[in-house]
């Protein structure tokens, strides 16, 4: 039953649908990032909540604020792919990692078995962050898979500054020349 309007009103017969035709060519996705984008902070657990990222989908390996509204934007996608190797790449992008995924026929392992090279820009590891890590993974892995082990490279980015100081010291002589 979507049409609320009363039998005999005629307007507001209208008034439905216009507005089912126009709401119908709305692109959610789009909406999503456009409120996402303005909300103040306090109210993103609600929307990680709705969106269904709390936990171990995401919301607890996310330590920045731009992080957590990358989570936000990409829940849909990221439900829609859960159980797939994009899933995996993609969930960890979100989060700041780089991740290369290599499947058992890529490597000569065991069937059904995966390894995953991790690359971690400007974050502290410790063995809470690698077991959040492994639960991340699992949950968005293909159920039959068994991740095999990681590999986690840690970078981080600085400013050198160099100085070089270069002093020639040297003596020449000019001597006139004779003539003979």
């Amino acid at each position: 039953m979507s049409n609320i309007a009363p039998i005999n009103d005629i307007n507001l017969k209208i008034f439905d649908e216009i507005c089912e035709e126009r709401f119908s060519k709305l692109e959610l996705e789009t909406l999503i990032i456009a409120i996402v984008d303005n909300l103040p902070s306090d109210a993103l657990p609600h929307l990680a909540e709705q969106y269904h990222i709390t936990g171990n989908e995401g919301w607890l390996q996310a330590i920045t604020e731009n992080e957590k509204r990358n989570l936000i934007k990409n829940s849909i996608k990221m439900h829609r792919y859960k159980g797939t190797k994009y899933a995996l790449v993609e969930i960890l992008k979100n989060l700041n990692v780089i991740g290369e995924v290599k499947e058992w026929f890529e490597y000569g392992g065991e069937p059904f078995c995966f390894k995953i090279q991790l690359r971690i820009f400007d974050r502290p590891i410790s063995e809470e962050t690698e077991n959040k890590l492994i639960a991340l993974i699992n949950e968005y892995k293909n159920v039959r898979s068994k991740l095999e082990s990681i590999d986690i490279y840690l970078n981080s980015n600085a400013k050198i500054c160099t100085f070089c100081n270069t002093q020639v010291n040297q003596t020449i002589t000019i001597k006139p020349r004779r003539i003979n």
